[in-house]
């Protein structure tokens, strides 16, 4: 999954995004709201220290993308491709994909808090020391995904099989999931523990 830039970067300011080929660019320490992107690709492009607050991608390609430090906050994504895209030390609230593929797709170090997953595929994936906090899964298909030492608090997963994940290094808090959902998946004592007593279920030697 890792996998580096093949070329150097450019510095760009984003108002200008219209006259970019949206190749081989950086954009740094930029405050970007108030866009809607429709039918654009971005390719190989890092957003470095950036905010991006009300904006929409709709039917957009992304390849090889890097969102580092970013705050992303009421950002919607749809009917989207997100192929090699990775999120280091960002926080993302309300920030929501719909009927989006997130595929090879890496979150380390992060928040992701009051947002939306819904029918999409995400696969072959990594979370890593990820906060999840009162977001909504519905209708999704998650395949090969590895949550480690992820938080899940209040989440809540309505008609979303994991399919070959692992998330036996995590912990849930009040979590909403039915537990047939993780047949196939790695999971640990101490995880049914936590998903029982969320049911109300107490388990006693």
């Amino acid at each position: 999954m890792k996998w580096d830039f093949t070329h150097n970067l450019t510095n760009e300011n984003f108002n200008n995004y219209e006259n970019s080929s949206l190749t081989y660019i950086i954009y740094e320490k930029e405050n970007i709201k108030n866009f809607d992107l429709k039918f654009t690709s971005f390719k190989e492009v890092c957003f470095k220290n950036c905010k991006l607050e009300n904006i929409t991608f709709y039917n957009n390609h992304m390849l090889k993308i890097k969102f580092l430090n970013c705050e992303l906050i009421n950002v919607n994504i749809i009917e989207s491709c997100l192929n090699k895209v990775v999120f280091t030390n960002c926080k993302l609230t309300n920030t929501s994909f719909f009927e989006s593929t997130l595929i090879e797709i890496e979150i380390i170090e992060s928040i992701i808090q009051y947002s939306k997953i819904e029918n999409s595929n995400f696969e072959n994936s990594k979370l890593d020391d990820v906060k999840l906090r009162e977001n909504i899964h519905r209708h999704n298909k998650y395949k090969y995904l590895t949550f480690y030492k992820c938080e899940l608090t209040e989440e809540k997963f309505i008609s979303n099989p994991f399919t070959n994940c692992d998330l036996k290094t995590s912990h849930f808090q009040n979590v909403t999931l039915n537990i047939d959902d993780l047949i196939t998946s790695k999971v640990s004592i101490l995880n049914m523990i936590e998903l029982l007593r969320d049911k109300g279920i107490i388990l006693e030697d």
